[in-house]
């Protein structure tokens, strides 16, 4: 839409940093495709004002995302849970009606929605964080039976390899110096892990190169740059590969159909991909 009417709805991005984030370009391409007239904003807020922030933001005619590292720390500052968000324990998307605050998990569907077409059996994550929590939840919904997951710390490897037994899959932490052998035996790698973004460590890979194998799928959610060292070297060994871009541009398309009821279509994802795509070449 052009311009901002009194009928204009308000969303927008809070976590921090939030200043080179995508969203906007995707969000916003989304309603000009829908004829939606609403705007979309990013708000940095750092941990010690998220209170804060929450109680302003109750006052929108819409609804807002959080990103981290505000995606488990706003749980307790919602009126409900989704199911998923309750289940995963991370929100990425909020909605806002009358004052009332209802947190949702899109992020999975966004993982889901990247490996529709691939039957994971046995997979590897490498990460215990929020982002692996989601991998792991979309695993299962895809019929995963086996997940192992590798972290540097093996407390958190362990705690969540608890949790996904408690949604019904058979977990196993590991060392992450197991991670190659274990990329081996699996069809399915999930790097949901910094490792080899451009603002950690873009020459850096998780340590699965070896393991890479034809037939298997691997799927990064590093997606500055868009090419990492892992996809990069997991295309050599004739794995299909995913980038993080079609988790963020897809968990976005979740999101506004929650927000706006605007169905999630490839049409709409290729154009909303596109406008990310322009955002990182402008940034």
């Amino acid at each position: 839409m052009h311009g901002c009417s009194p009928a204009t709805r308000l969303y927008g991005l809070i976590g921090s940093p939030v200043s080179h984030s995508l969203s906007p370009a995707i969000h916003c391409t989304v309603f000009r495709q829908a004829g939606v007239d609403a705007v979309y904003l990013a708000w940095d807020t750092p941990p010690e004002r998220l209170r804060e922030r929450v109680e302003a933001l109750r006052s929108l005619s819409g609804g807002f995302n959080v990103t981290i590292p505000l995606k488990e720390a706003i749980l307790g500052l919602l009126d409900g849970l989704g199911e998923a968000a309750r289940e995963i324990g991370a929100v990425n998307t909020v909605m806002v009606e009358d004052g009332s605050l209802t947190g949702y998990n899109t992020d999975y569907l966004g993982v889901a929605e990247c490996l529709r077409g691939h039957r994971p059996r046995v997979a590897l994550v490498v990460g215990a964080g929020g982002a692996a929590r989601a991998a792991i939840y979309a695993l299962r919904e895809l019929g995963a039976v086996e997940v192992y997951i590798a972290n540097r710390s093996p407390g958190r490897a362990q705690r969540l390899a608890e949790w996904a037994r408690g949604i019904g899959l058979d977990a196993h932490p590991a060392p992450l110096g197991d991670a190659e052998e274990l990329a081996s035996r699996a069809d399915t790698v999930v790097n949901a892990t910094p490792l080899g973004s451009k603002a950690c460590c873009p020459d850096e890979a998780p340590p699965v190169l070896g393991g890479l194998h034809e037939g298997q799928v691997v799927f990064d959610m590093v997606y500055k740059p868009l090419e990492t060292l892992l996809l990069r070297r997991a295309r050599e060994a004739g794995a299909r590969t995913v980038d993080g871009l079609c988790m963020l541009v897809w968990q976005a398309l979740y999101t506004d159909e929650i927000w706006l009821g605007i169905e999630p279509t490839p049409e709409l994802y290729n154009a909303a991909r596109e406008a990310a795509l322009q955002a990182m070449r402008e940034a």
